[in-house]
């Protein structure tokens, strides 16, 4: 059965078209059962947070450790909303925890005002009982990290009183300034190991309690983890938390404020009152559009139905048959292909190090000196591709089906820009993160080794540069580079164009240096090599054409859109017909995007019409974009041109 309308996750504006397409299919076993539950969810100032009470909270937590799943539980408040869009390696760590509970009233307020309710505040001083009791009731233990000296171990024999049947694995407080050290660090994974507990209490106080859990998770896969403040001293009674009518009406931080005037008013009254009433007016603007169309139900479970039956006839379609890997003299060094397909056991299921892969790392690079770029007036990835798609929203449908085939909920796409780029803006805001790079001075290799340092050593990442279209299935491509074996997987092309493409394991990027310039093409990968494994994916052809300059993004056009009926890429069951790198030219396609201004006697072959732009009756547009600003006047040709203002006459 597909999710009712009440469990299908909203954005800001209603439910979002991703949330319509994860609703759960009638899928093979072996692929259901890796599925987790799906939980409603809804996009608050930029974070996904779960829409559920604090018993369904605790149900989902007692019934992963039931299935042997363990998860990290984030408990943001205003302060997390407040600091996620300026720290954005903190808002990763939100953005890949298994549980997102609003912790704070004016979280909950806000979330009511954009129309989009959160049922109640689920705060982790309150999880740290109720779970706890819900752990006593199943036999399960728990373990208590960090807090001021003494408070474990308080908290601990509170906990233990209340709830006699409770297993406590260990209590540890470690020193200011842990976190720095990698002796003190293997230490806390060590007693952490040694105790394999179910639940992890971690009172480091945030971004520090969850930096730290998702550091460790890799390390206790089956354990939950829960960041819970200043909860130990709440239990034992050395900080007296706020009576139950002020946490009622959102008056908590009064409370914490009279106890703790000076470390908290600059948090409080200079930070997060002003945020939290912008925060607020915000949500209530943003609400307006789901007050007043309730048709918004309606559709929405049309758009269900039609899922349905979208996903059991791709559920139908056979698997194409797997295409041979050839190989030159090292059959495992360098695996070759030729077409690539998606193995029918990779769409069954998946090995354990395919679940690994963490996320799709896109990189926008900056901007380039070029006159398309000049001419579009955004970035390239928001680019059309023609049927609605633009050149992101294709990857992202790439990434649901890398999703889909290892029975992830989603694969985390992150997409890097540096500190001039435009940052892209098409495609469901939800699916995405985009991440500004202000480091001017540590190159590709530094990058990458800077994202690894925020996953576990073992865990995967797929690199790609973002400014090009994929003619091969992106799900076919990770198989692939994982048939190759090697810590390190890159796509090679045998005509010496570059592929962007690389699958990493993170260990490997631990050879990067920190500082200083570090080029992944020319240092980073002969740096990786001399001690792991890289291996090549040597490819006859290329799996994908970049797309720098306007004869780039017209050849993408027409490979894509024919001049055989090549479908476009994203969608892994179609089988290519003819070759998408053809010479004969043929007018292909004609893109013009609502809010451009062309007439119907105008003549569009081969060329792209963006929003803003006018083309007047009788213009002829040949292989030319046409930016925000241009106009062809009535009688002129524009040919292989970049028109960003009016034309002179030619």
């Amino acid at each position: 059965m597909y999710a009712r309308h009440d469990d299908i996750p909203w954005d800001e504006n209603g439910p979002t078209t991703a949330a319509l397409e994860s609703a759960p299919a009638d899928l093979p076993d072996e692929m259901s059962e890796s599925r987790h539950e799906k939980l409603p969810r809804i996009l608050l100032n930029g974070v996904m947070l779960h829409a559920i009470t604090e018993r369904h909270c605790i149900e989902h937590i007692m019934s992963a450790l039931a299935a042997g799943r363990g998860g990290v539980v984030v408990t943001p408040n205003v302060d997390h909303l407040r600091r996620c869009p300026q720290d954005l390696s903190f808002s990763a760590v939100v953005h890949e925890a298994d549980l997102v509970v609003a912790d704070g009233m004016p979280v909950v307020w806000a979330s009511r005002l954009q129309g989009t309710p959160i049922p109640e505040r689920v705060a982790g001083s309150d999880l740290i009982s109720s779970l706890s009791a819900a752990a006593a009731g199943q036999g399960r233990s728990v373990f208590l990290l960090g807090g001021d000296p003494g408070t474990a171990e308080g908290a601990a024999a509170i906990l233990r009183d209340r709830f006699p049947q409770l297993k406590i694995a260990g209590v540890h407080c470690p020193p200011v300034g842990f976190d720095a050290s990698t002796a003190e660090l293997d230490r806390v994974a060590a007693l952490l190991k040694e105790a394999k507990p179910d639940i992890v209490f971690v009172a480091l106080g945030s971004p520090k309690q969850e930096r730290f859990m998702d550091r460790l998770r890799g390390q206790l896969p089956q354990t939950w983890w829960l960041g819970v403040g200043v909860s130990f001293s709440f239990l034992c009674g050395q900080v007296q938390r706020a009576p139950q009518w002020m946490r009622q009406f959102g008056l908590e931080w009064v409370h914490r404020l009279g106890q703790e005037p000076r470390r908290l008013f600059k948090r409080y009254i200079m930070m997060g009152l002003p945020f939290a009433g912008w925060m607020l007016l915000r949500a209530a603007s943003r609400g307006i559009p789901n007050r007043l169309l309730p048709h918004r139900l309606e559709k929405m479970q049309e758009d269900i139905t039609q899922l349905e039956a979208r996903l059991r006839r791709q559920m139908t379609v056979q698997p194409q048959e797997v295409q041979r890997m050839e190989s030159d003299e090292n059959p495992q060094a360098n695996a070759t292909m030729d077409t690539l397909t998606i193995p029918t056991h990779a769409r069954l299921g998946t090995t354990s190090a395919d679940n690994q892969l963490r996320s799709l790392i896109l990189l926008a690079g900056s901007v380039r000196p070029t006159q398309l770029a000049a001419t579009i007036q955004r970035s390239i990835l928001d680019l059309p591709t023609g049927k609605g798609g633009t050149v992101l929203t294709n990857w992202l449908e790439q990434a649901d089906g890398v999703a889909q085939m290892l029975g992830m909920d989603r694969l985390a796409v992150r997409v890097m820009v540096d500190a001039s780029a435009p940052e892209p803006r098409s495609g469901a805001t939800d699916q995405y993160r985009v991440e500004r790079d202000r480091s001017e001075y540590r190159g590709t290799g530094g990058l990458l080794a800077h994202l690894a340092g925020q996953y576990d050593e073992d865990d995967l990442i797929l690199v790609a540069n973002a400014a090009q279209f994929l003619l091969d299935p992106l799900p076919a491509l990770f198989t692939a580079l994982r048939k190759t074996g090697g810590m390190v997987g890159v796509v090679g092309h045998r005509d010496g164009t570059p592929s962007g493409m690389m699958l990493l394991t993170c260990r490997s990027l631990r050879l990067i240096p920190k500082v200083g310039f570090v080029d992944m093409k020319e240092q980073g990968l002969p740096a990786i090599a001399a001690k792991h494994d890289v291996r090549v994916l040597q490819c006859r052809r290329p799996t994908g054409l970049p797309i720098r300059t306007l004869s780039d993004y017209v050849e993408a056009l027409r490979a894509i859109h024919g001049p055989h009926g090549r479908p476009m890429p994203g969608d892994p069951l179609s089988d290519p017909l003819g070759d998408p790198l053809s010479e004969e030219w043929k007018s292909t396609f004609a893109i013009v995007e609502p809010g451009a201004s062309v007439a119907p006697s105008a003549r569009i072959h081969d060329s792209i019409i963006l929003s803003g732009a006018t083309v007047d009756a009788g213009a002829v547009v040949v292989r030319s974009v046409i930016g925000p600003g241009g106009i062809v006047r009535k009688d002129r040709k524009a040919v292989d041109q970049c028109v960003a203002g009016e034309m002179v006459k030619v």
